[in-house]
């Protein structure tokens, strides 16, 4: 029975970093068999051209550019994914923050309905994903799976222990991304030894670098994540989503 996830988290399409892809593709394909699903764990796409950040810097809005980065994700990204996932697998969506400003353009722009959101561009629904709204989260087993922006102040400015707070605000078993520091903090429960929870932060496969950190040192790291469930765990979608 296959019993293995990946999870990419914060792409941030096109500052992504080729070499932590293509050895998660690779992986993918080695371990097909096994893979019962796959979950992009939010901002699978940096969208400077749409952020509010740059409202008045037609510098990082290059003519075309939302368009053909729509293309070029769907192309080197999402159809390289497609091709090695086994038909059966479990695919997700989840929206982080980036993606979110999406919705938010929308807001501002309703004109714009239908025609900017990467979920109706990219035609996830028919090709089976499950978009999960920004905000709430995904389970598999006992490990809910969200994007973490709940967890951070103002844009990625994380408190430092950022694993030891997805614990305290969510009381599980609990994977995030977002902060793109990799981090992992364990609180096992007095009354019962055998309750642990363990908040887990997850590397960024992007490779960005803003400007507004001006080069100041972080810590974070490239990679991906694996979910291995043991005998009897299944997957739980929740809450109920669409499509």
């Amino acid at each position: 029975m296959a019993n293995l996830w990946v999870c990419a988290f914060d792409a941030h399409f096109p500052k992504m970093h080729r070499p932590t892809f293509n050895a998660m593709l690779d992986f993918l394909g080695r371990n097909k068999k096994n893979v019962a699903g796959f979950i992009f764990g939010g901002d699978q796409q940096d969208n400077a051209e749409i952020s509010h950040h740059n409202a008045n810097k037609p510098l990082y809005k290059p003519t075309g550019s939302y368009d053909r980065n729509t293309r070029e994700f769907d192309r080197t990204v999402l159809e390289p994914i497609e091709r090695v996932l086994p038909p059966d697998a479990v695919r997700v969506w989840e929206v982080g923050n980036h993606d979110d400003w999406e919705n938010q353009f929308v807001e501002s722009h309703p004109e714009f309905l239908g025609t900017v959101e990467r979920p109706i561009l990219l035609g996830l629904a028919g090709r089976g994903w499950k978009v999960v709204p920004r905000g709430e989260g995904f389970k598999v087993g006992k490990l809910l799976v969200v994007h973490g922006e709940t967890l951070s102040g103002i844009g990625n400015q994380a408190p430092q222990a950022h694993a030891r707070k997805a614990v305290e605000v969510y009381a599980r078993n609990v994977l995030f991304g977002h902060m793109h520091s990799p981090q992992v903090f364990t609180k096992i429960l007095p009354m019962n030894q055998a309750d642990k929870w363990q908040g887990t932060c997850a590397p960024i496969l992007g490779a960005t670098n803003p400007a507004y950190l001006q080069n100041r040192p972080t810590a974070w790291l490239n990679g991906f994540c694996i979910i291995e469930l043991l005998a009897g765990e299944h997957t739980v979608i929740a809450p109920d989503l669409p499509g």
